[in-house]
């Protein structure tokens, strides 16, 4: 058989099962032979069919957007506002930015520069706190007696205040809750060898709460605590004592914070956290505070003649007697 003949015989035979079935389809009425026409739809039969098409919209009613009009009504962009940090964007200028080392952030070259505001406080002491009792000398009691009547002159170096005729079980006085409780002579070598002598008195504080040990040769300091001093320079009747890095405190909306001590050198690092642009957030500044050293005395004006009974220039002043003593009794000077 010849391929080809097959092929054009069952096309053949395809076309003309196709035009059968056409035919069949349109006897039967269920094809029309002939145009196709469009189909149109009849309004009452539609309505008939769907109601809802002459019913009420459901749903939520989307709001009504207005024309757009021709009319050029339009106001102009505006300009960019100025701010008082000084970032003034506009579309195609920039902004020239330079580093501030003291806010530690970028900022624009043209701001206004607004300097910050003074630390706040300043360091007028720091050290190991110093006990203000110091023993100046004692006075033994009569023949027998000696210890049992022995009385003691005490001063206190805050206040220049003398107590004389102390003893041993007796409070300094009424407002001062300060008991000795013991005396001794304490023999010790010095640091070149030689045996030196000191009294010693023992003093029982109860506002303290601890016994001190107080002498006659230099005021006793308590090397296990560390007393920070600190004043406000705007306002000197302010001051805070601190003890140790890490204690802080409050002031003008800021808060401070000791970082660090040096004994050697008397000085205190702090750390201050506020907010510079109220704005923007707080920052920490950080400073090494030391104690203001002392303004130098000015120069003494030159003598003039000297009068008739006066003493000669240089001439130490004559001792006075001291309060609380008899008159004519002088105090020896320290040892």
């Amino acid at each position: 058989m010849n391929s080809r003949k097959d092929i054009v015989i069952i096309c053949l035979a395809a076309l003309l099962l196709a035009v059968t079935a056409v035919f069949a389809a349109a006897k039967l009425g269920m094809m029309e032979i002939g145009f196709i026409r469009p189909i149109v739809l009849d309004p009452q039969a539609t309505a008939a069919m769907f109601p809802e098409i002459n019913g009420a919209p459901k749903g939520v009613i989307y709001p009504s957007t207005p024309s757009p009009s021709l009319e050029d009504n339009a106001p102009d962009v505006p300009t960019p506002e100025e701010n008082e940090d000084g970032w003034d964007y506009d579309l195609f200028t920039t902004i020239d930015i330079a580093w501030d080392p003291v806010l530690k952030e970028y900022v624009p070259k043209r701001r206004k520069v607004i300097p910050l505001p003074p630390f706040g406080v300043s360091l007028a002491k720091v050290g190991h706190p110093r006990y203000p009792y110091i023993l100046r000398f004692s006075i033994m009691g009569r023949k027998g007696r000696e210890e049992i009547d022995r009385k003691f002159v005490i001063e206190n170096l805050e206040t220049k205040q003398y107590y004389d005729g102390c003893r041993i079980g007796t409070p300094l006085d009424a407002n001062t809750p300060v008991v000795p409780v013991s005396f001794a002579v304490v023999k010790e070598k010095d640091k070149d060898g030689f045996i030196v002598s000191r009294n010693v008195l023992r003093l029982e504080d109860k506002k303290l709460g601890r016994t001190v040990e107080i002498d006659d040769v230099k005021p006793v300091e308590f090397s296990d605590q560390t007393d920070i001093l600190l004043v406000s320079t705007s306002e000197p009747d302010k001051s805070w004592t601190l003890h140790a890095p890490g204690d802080k405190f409050t002031y003008n909306d800021a808060l401070y914070v000791v970082k660090g001590v040096d004994l050697a050198a008397k000085t205190v690092t702090l750390d201050k956290t506020f907010a510079p642009n109220p704005k923007k957030p707080k920052k920490t500044f950080t400073e090494v505070l030391a104690i203001p050293s002392a303004k130098p005395a000015a120069p003494a004006a030159p003598a003039g003649p000297a009068t008739p009974g006066a003493p000669a220039p240089g001439t130490p002043p004559a001792p006075t007697a001291q309060p609380g003593f008899p008159p004519g009794f002088v105090l020896p000077p320290p040892q």
